[in-house]
């Protein structure tokens, strides 16, 4: 329910947003259709005074100079006129707001004026100062327009600014969001590593002080050989027994401690790669982020446990077995021959 009237509500505000839009672009065309249509009244005025119109007969025949004289000042309201109509009639009523237009009426309201006997020397100055004022709102207008264009371009660099540091700290923090996700995954595998790589050691260790003791019991067993005063088949078959013992014991440690060296390389790369992770996956869309983490779902999860190292301490256990016998064989038929005993 919750959800149905927060839908409701934003689109409440759509509408009225898409409403002010609207209202506002209705109210541009009118000032723009005001002005457009003031500026041509000014264009229709100057055509009809360059005809004579506006003046009263009598003031023209009392000085029918004047009005020649002062053609091309006309002339030259005419044509800032029509630049000022075009400058008008360009103007956008999507966004801008154009009331400020409304404030050139009372200027271009001044310039139309009615001659008469009396006041018709009036003109030559009445001109000028139509002609200052075409210029001066057509001025007006460029200026205002230069500095909305630098003002506009200093908001779009800042707010294009704005937009890239946003759009880096909205990657730092779906990198740090990521890393966080995979934060339990990488302890359990750096633990698993540290296990590992000490069971490797405890392995190796062992196996290098196996080598040591066979060596100095090899050592010794020479050397003591007849202290003990024992016959040949019993020294033989306790060497040979030792000699199989401690192969079994080497082989047997070497393959645990490289086992579980496998193990621990294992983990760390696949700490490395969560790590890593956060990192590769910045910037990627959230569809193929998910796609990917299936992937990795299914690589690192439900994989069987490796047991070639069970096999491997089998096979060993049961060669050395095997060798055992044929040893204990071989030294029996040694024995029995004669001149052995």
């Amino acid at each position: 329910m919750a959800e149905v009237n927060a839908k409701d509500e934003a689109l409440k505000i759509l509408q009225e947003s898409i409403n002010e839009q609207k209202q506002a672009k209705e109210k541009n065309e009118e000032i723009k259709n005001i002005a457009l249509k003031d500026i041509e009244e000014v264009i229709q005025y100057f055509n009809d005074l360059k005809n004579g119109k506006h003046i009263d007969k009598k003031a023209i025949e009392a000085d029918p100079t004047l009005l020649t004289n002062n053609m091309h000042i006309i002339n030259s309201c005419l044509s800032q006129a029509e630049i000022l109509n075009n400058q008008i009639n360009s103007l956008g009523v999507d966004y801008d707001d154009l009331s400020y237009l409304l404030t050139i009426r009372v200027s271009l309201d001044s310039i139309k004026n009615e001659y008469s006997n009396e006041n018709l020397f009036l003109l030559p100055k009445h001109l000028g100062n139509s002609i200052g004022s075409l210029v001066a709102i057509e001025s007006f207008l460029r200026t205002l327009y230069l500095d909305k264009a630098r003002y506009n371009n200093i908001v779009n660099t800042q707010i294009n600014a704005m937009l890239l540091d946003a759009g880096r700290e909205l990657n730092d923090f779906r990198e740090l969001k990521n890393t966080l996700k995979n934060l339990k995954s990488v302890d359990y595998y750096s633990q698993e590593f540290e296990k590992y790589m000490e069971r490797h050691h405890i392995y190796l260790v062992l196996f290098l002080v196996t080598i040591l003791v066979a060596l100095i019991i090899s050592v010794i067993s020479v050397c003591a050989e007849p202290w003990f005063f024992l016959d040949k088949f019993d020294y033989w078959f306790i060497k040979g027994s030792f000699i199989l013992v401690v192969i079994t014991l080497v082989s047997y440690f070497i393959k645990q401690s490289s086992h579980y060296q496998s193990l621990a390389d294992q983990a760390n790369q696949t700490r490395l790669e969560l790590q890593a992770f956060p990192t590769f996956i910045t910037g990627v869309e959230k569809e193929d982020e998910v796609a990917i983490r299936k992937e990795l779902a299914l690589k690192y999860f439900g994989r069987e446990v490796d047991k070639t190292a069970h096999k491997d301490m089998s096979n060993l256990i049961t060669d050395q077995m095997r060798n055992t016998t044929e040893m204990v064989k071989a030294v029996t038929e040694v024995i029995k021959k004669p001149g052995n005993s």
